[in-house]
């Protein structure tokens, strides 16, 4: 292989990594939720905290089984649109 394409291998190759350490900081940096059970009530946490940033008037005891179920172990969830989408779903107030 030329000069030339061993640096071409070399540059892809360098690219390639600066791209794949992007992505794993990316995913670190990211915020996830948990909304789940806490203290009787339906509440929304952030990933790895104690405190709920929201707890939820209603009852756990309102939803079907399954889903007061799956809050019992938490649902977790990629960002805010995620979040939204869930609290309608489930008609949390």
């Amino acid at each position: 292989m030329s000069n030339y394409g061993k640096s071409i291998v070399l540059a892809a190759s360098l690219l390639l990594t600066a791209q794949t350490l992007t992505l794993a900081n990316a995913s670190a940096d990211a915020v996830c939720f948990v909304l789940r059970e806490y203290e009787g009530k339906i509440a929304l946490m952030e990933e790895g905290c104690d405190e709920p940033l929201a707890v939820y008037k209603t009852p756990i005891s309102s939803l079907y089984p399954a889903d007061a179920e799956l809050l019992k172990e938490g649902i977790r969830l990629k960002n805010r649109a995620e979040v939204s989408r869930l609290v309608e779903d489930l008609s949390l107030e």
